[in-house]
């Protein structure tokens, strides 16, 4: 099926279409079919069987898991440009996390079958393969590794990071205003700790002045004082974990 207005570039956000020519991504977008969310709709469920891949023409998804206390953990939001499950393209295995729509989206899908009949007839995506799913099992690796040994502060601080960068509104001296409303239960489960502990951060940060709320928006203070507590480099942002694993 072809998607009228769907072109190369929104495939250029994956790994797995490295070292493909724009002529070989445009004749592939034209395979996948435009599909829409509301704010809050899930586009797939953890368990649910891998159909394809999704390129995020607009919109915002949140990528999560349930932890072991049936607590949702944040693996990433992603944005235009982006895009999530790819690795269901190579293997049949169930989706392995979950993905919702945190405003209105627009996205291009394309099938497992369709990329399929691609691939045999353009040869250079077998080469990317095997490469790609060791790239991604080491920086999964890596990157729970890291989580597990960040405190809260330096978890919360690299979320805080991500919702200014995805919802990020600029205010005047440099302060973020995060134009999204997230309650202290969501902090908490996208961060996998207690909300009480995200209660007493948020009130240490208030008092230093790194985060505040207006209207019930939090507002990012200092965003450099993030940046240290989450131990990044100044010129970083959080980064948006590992999409292509769903």
């Amino acid at each position: 099926m072809v998607a009228s207005g769907i072109d190369g570039s929104v495939l250029e956000g994956s790994h797995l279409f490295a070292g493909l020519s724009r002529t070989a991504l445009d004749a592939l977008a034209q395979r996948a079919r435009p599909l829409a969310l509301e704010h809050g709709q899930t586009l797939f469920r953890q368990g649910d069987e891998s159909d394809g891949c999704y390129a995020i023409l607009d919109g915002v998804l949140k990528v999560s898991i349930v932890g072991r206390h049936d607590d949702e953990i944040l693996l990433a939001m992603l944005g235009a440009g982006e895009v999530i499950g790819e690795m269901g393209l190579i293997n049949s295995e169930p989706r392995s996390a979950t993905a919702t729509a945190l405003a209105p989206c627009s996205l291009a899908f394309l099938a497992t079958e369709d990329f399929w009949q691609f691939a045999d007839t353009h040869p250079p995506i077998y080469r990317h393969m095997l490469e790609i799913l060791s790239n991604r099992l080491r920086d999964a690796n890596e990157y729970f590794t890291l989580q597990l040994q960040l405190p809260l502060g330096g978890r919360l601080a690299r979320l805080f990071l991500r919702l200014a960068e995805v919802f990020g509104h600029p205010l005047d001296g440099g302060r973020i205003l995060v134009r999204e409303k997230f309650t202290q239960t969501d902090l908490a489960r996208m961060t996998a700790s207690a909300r009480e502990n995200v209660n007493r951060q948020l009130a240490e940060w208030r008092k230093a002045g790194i985060v505040s709320q207006i209207s019930r928006y939090y507002c990012v203070e200092d965003a450099e004082k993030l940046r240290q507590i989450a131990g990044l480099s100044p010129d970083l942002s959080a980064p948006s974990v590992q999409k292509s694993s769903i």
